[in-house]
C-alpha cells in the first residue's frame, strides 16, 4: 500500500500513514526502512519518496478506492437515509465523497437537478438516471475522483440548490472539518449555493480531527451517522439545533429526533 501510494503522489508523510492505515509511527517507519533497503523507495525527512517522482496534484487524505470499502455498510445505510430526506423536484448539490456515492444507487428513478463534482457519481448517474446533471470545470484530482476549480466564476455560482450532501474529515463542537486548503475552498463554494447542509458521516468522523474547520455548527442542517455515535459525541450538535439521525448498519432501523430546535 505504501508503494501504491508513491505510485500516486511521490511523496508521503510518516503521519499519512499513520493516519490512513491506523498504524504506530514506529510501524510506518520500520515498514519505510525495510522497502528502503530493499531498494523500492527512496528514505526523507519524515517520509518516503518514490524512486521516480512526478508532479501530478493531489489533495491530503486517503483516496477514493482505498476509501470505499471502509465502514461500508455504515455508509450504506446513511446513504439510503439520506435519499428519503430527497423529494422529486429537488435542486440538490452531492459533493464528491465515497459516503455520498451511495446516494446515486437511490437515485435512479428520481427527478432531479443535481449538481456535483463527482466523477464516480456522475458516471452512475448517466448510466441510470432521469435527473438533470451539472458539474463544475476544473482539475481533475484523480486520487479522490472529484473536479475542483480555483475560479469563482465556474458553473457553481450560478447553481442553487435546496439541500446540499456532503461528507467531512471530522466533525465535533467545532464544526465541519477537512485536511486540505483546496477542499475547503471548494466546500465553501458550494455551501454558499444550498439552503440547506445535509452531513453524512459514520461515526468515526465524531473522533477525527483537523487544524481546517469548513462552517461552524450553526450552518448544519441535518447529521446523518450510525449507531456506533456515543450521546456524549452527539450532545453538541443537538445542542447546536441540528437534526441528528442514526442508523444501524445493515439494517432499515433509523433513529430520528421528534423535535429540533428552531433556528
Amino acid at each position: 500500500m505504501i508503494l501504491k501510494l508513491l505510485r500516486e503522489r511521490s511523496v508521503v508523510s510518516v503521519p499519512q500513514l499513520v493516519e490512513m492505515f491506523s498504524v504506530s509511527e514506529a510501524t510506518a517507519r520500520r515498514d519505510i526502512a525495510a522497502l528502503a533497503d530493499e531498494g523500492k523507495l527512496r528514505r526523507v525527512w519524515g517520509g518516503a519518496e518514490s524512486l521516480t517522482p512526478h508532479h501530478e496534484t493531489h489533495l491530503a487524505g486517503l483516496p477514493f478506492a482505498m476509501s470505499l470499502g471502509i465502514a461500508a455498510a455504515q455508509k450504506s445505510a446513511i446513504a439510503r437515509a439520506a435519499a428519503a430526506l430527497i423529494e422529486d423536484g429537488d435542486s440538490i448539490i452531492i459533493n464528491g465523497g465515497t459516503t455520498t456515492y451511495g446516494l446515486v444507487e437511490h437515485l435512479a428513478e428520481r427527478q432531479l437537478d443535481i449538481l456535483t463534482n463527482s466523477l464516480p457519481i456522475v458516471t452512475r448517474l448517466l448510466a441510470s438516471g432521469h435527473s438533470r446533471v451539472t458539474m463544475p470545470g476544473g482539475t481533475l484530482y484523480r486520487e479522490q475522483n472529484i473536479v475542483l476549480s480555483p475560479y469563482e466564476n465556474d458553473a457553481i455560482g450560478h447553481f442553487c440548490g435546496h439541500k446540499l450532501f456532503t461528507g467531512c474529515h471530522g466533525l465535533n463542537r467545532f464544526g465541519l472539518m477537512e485536511t486540505d486548503p483546496l477542499l475547503v475552498q471548494a466546500q465553501l463554494k458550494l455551501l454558499g449555493r444550498a439552503e440547506q447542509v445535509m452531513v453524512l458521516a459514520d461515526s468515526r468522523k465524531l473522533r477525527q480531527r483537523s487544524s481546517m474547520v469548513v462552517a461552524g455548527l450553526e450552518r448544519i442542517h441535518t447529521f446523518i451517522t450510525d449507531t456506533g455515535a456515543t450521546e456524549e459525541e452527539l450532545e453538541p450538535l443537538r445542542n447546536a439545533g441540528i437534526r441528528v439521525i442514526t442508523v444501524e448498519a445493515g439494517a432499515d432501523s433509523v433513529t430520528v429526533p421528534l423535535r429540533r430546535q428552531t433556528r
